[in-house]
């Protein structure tokens, strides 16, 4: 059985038709996808002991104390610990399969540490502790100071978008206000993470309306003057909303335009991804927790973020509209509850086989009746399709034994087999160069699914690459660039279509001759002398989108065509005009960074 720890959830009849509050919809929807999985025990964080199961799996969020403070003074602390209280014997710290689920950040606020009684204690005793949040705080915790809670629980992270049931909210804005009429939303607890007085300054001077949300003002609905660090501002006070609401939904998509959030640190703003469910365009800073190449970024600096603003009032309708499908299509798919607690789920088996004893086995040969492609693994129901054509009980084989074992049948005449690997070395570098050749296409196939536009392949080789590129259907042309004339001859040759162009050219001299949605920059970074090339390319040519990537690891001293060993702060460094929406390592080989123009 498996006990979820989170704020009380009582399942009626019609709570999946119905939208509700984010700690409803979480425990809702883990009742709904883990209870197709094992039998669901809907908890709650202020549980104590329930169960004496081994078996049973424990899964929820660090004690949470919602009383208020005189309250909390009062009663002094709280006599359950569900982590603590359901260890099986005394010197345990709590149940062996024991997992916490949260939102997660690389320094958690005072209001949180305040409310979370047991939540060092907790975390340290959890195998595993599924992070509710946008990328960039995986990211950041990895570069947290070595002494932080966070920083030592690292290696325990894994990484889970916050969900949303998109199913539920089906109102979509199909048009926007005219320029000079656009209008902006918030929402939230305006909890000073969130950021509040930097949306509020951001917006002073500007031609629109915000429209807030929150219970945490005390006035009357309407236009309403609030003083935020000294200064008056005027905003429409909605109060407290239910996105369950059909009037409010509509409301929503027919007035306004935008929704806002400039948190400093939020996991993963909950009210973004509804409002981009429900159409408007995000205009949020990279801490809010959200990234997308198609939301509009802003910073912590108010004079920056007007003209970014004022920019975003005026684009054209058909921009808005069409920002406005691609944020929604990006949510359903990345956001879905489903596909995050299969995530939560295989994480939680994956470290339980880890930690269960493997009974040894005789080695066997088990020959595939399905051929094995780098595309039989390309989502789960292929992978569990592959799966089903092996033997049920997997044979256990030991680094040291080879292909098959002595006992094997061997055709008449041939060589006895060995339980090692007699290979030639004229064989072994052949495999070690066919596996660099399937690891650069390997780069390519990756990035191909966030192309789109006019795409720019900076330094392209012989051309494959951006070949891949222009298979995504949503590329219209991708134009490769190299210095070497045969290496362009050779792509002209074999890889020339209607949505691909080659030219030689030098990055510091070239320039478009019409505008470029996306740059790709596959490990060329490192080959250039001068670190400022790629940047001033980028300018020269007004692009706002770079996508480039990196080696993981130094290589300056034993590769001599690279010039330079980066970190993401580096690339950050170097384009200074941008602003990084998303980064992740890729089998700690090569990292991947997102940038975006402010």
């Amino acid at each position: 059985m498996l006990h979820f720890f989170w704020s009380g959830f009582f399942l009626s009849e019609k709570s999946y038709q119905e939208y509700e509050v984010a700690n409803r919809e979480i425990a809702k929807w883990a009742e709904y996808y883990l209870g197709q999985k094992i039998a669901f025990n809907q908890a709650h964080w202020f549980s104590g002991k329930v169960t004496e199961n081994p078996q049973d799996i424990l899964l929820g969020h660090p004690t949470w104390d919602l009383r208020l403070a005189d309250e909390r003074e009062l009663l002094q602390q709280l006599h359950h610990d569900w982590v603590k209280d359901n260890a099986l014997t005394s010197d345990q710290t709590s149940h062996p399969n024991t997992y916490i689920l949260m939102p997660w950040v690389p320094e958690f606020p005072p209001d949180w540490v305040v409310k979370m009684p047991f939540f060092e204690r907790q975390l340290r005793a959890a195998k595993k502790i599924f992070g509710l949040c946008g990328q960039i705080w995986i990211d950041r915790t990895a570069t947290a100071p070595p002494n932080s809670l966070q920083y030592q629980l690292r290696d325990k992270l894994i990484h889970c978008n916050m969900g949303i049931a998109t199913q539920n909210l089906p109102i979509v804005k199909q048009r926007f206000n005219p320029i000079g009429e656009r209008q902006i939303l918030h929402i939230s607890n305006l909890a000073q993470f969130k950021g509040f007085d930097i949306t509020c300054a951001s917006l002073e001077g500007l031609d629109t309306l915000l429209h807030v949300a929150t219970l945490s003002l005390q006035a009357d609905v309407g236009l309403l003057d609030i003083t935020v660090n000294g200064k008056k501002y005027l905003i429409n006070f909605l109060g407290g909303v239910l996105n369950s609401d059909p009037a409010f939904n509509q409301w929503v998509v027919d007035t306004c335009d935008f929704y806002i959030h400039t948190a400093w640190m939020d996991a993963q703003a909950t009210t973004i991804l509804e409002n981009g469910a429900r159409g408007l365009v995000p205009l949020i800073t990279p801490e809010s927790g959200f990234a997308s190449p198609h939301a509009i970024y802003l910073t912590h600096d108010p004079d920056k973020n007007r003209e970014i603003i004022r920019w975003a009032l005026n684009l054209p309708e058909s921009e808005l509209l069409e920002r406005s499908r691609l944020i929604r299509e990006q949510i359903q798919r990345e956001h879905h509850w489903e596909g995050i607690y299969n995530t939560i789920w295989e994480g939680i088996m994956a470290d339980i086989a880890q930690r269960s004893p493997v009974q040894p086995t005789s080695p066997q040969i088990f020959p595939l009746t399905t051929p094995v492609t780098h595309d039989s693994f390309a989502t789960p129901k292929a992978y569990r399709a592959l799966e089903d054509t092996q033997p049920t009980v997997p044979p256990v084989i030991t680094p040291e034994i080879a292909i098959t074992s002595q006992e094997s049948v061997q055709p008449a005449g041939a060589m006895p087999v060995d339980q090692r690997l007699y290979i030639s070395r004229e064989h072994l570098f052949e495999l070690e160069r066919q596996i660099r050749l399937q690891r650069h296409v390997e780069r390519y196939a990756l990035l191909r699914q966030f192309a789109q536009g006019v795409v720019c392949d900076a330094a392209c080789g012989c051309g494959y690459g951006s070949y891949l590129l222009s298979t995504n259907p949503d590329v219209t042309l991708t134009i490769g660039l190299d210095m070497s004339s045969e290496a362009i001859a050779h792509a002209r040759q074999e890889y020339a279509t209607d949505k691909t162009e080659f030219h030689v050219a030098h990055l510091t001299e070239w320039t478009s001759d019409r505008p470029i949605d996306l740059l790709i920059s596959v490990e060329t970074v490192e080959h250039i002398p001068d670190r400022a090339v790629l940047p001033q390319f980028v300018d020269r040519n007004h692009i706002n989108h770079v996508i480039l990537t990196y080696p993981s690891k130094k290589t300056t001293h034993y590769n001599r065509f690279h010039y330079h060993d980066f970190k993401l702060q580096d690339i950050l460094n170097m384009f200074p005009s941008f602003t990084c929406y998303r980064h992740f390592n890729w089998e700690y080989e090569f990292d991947v960074v997102f940038l975006l123009r402010h």
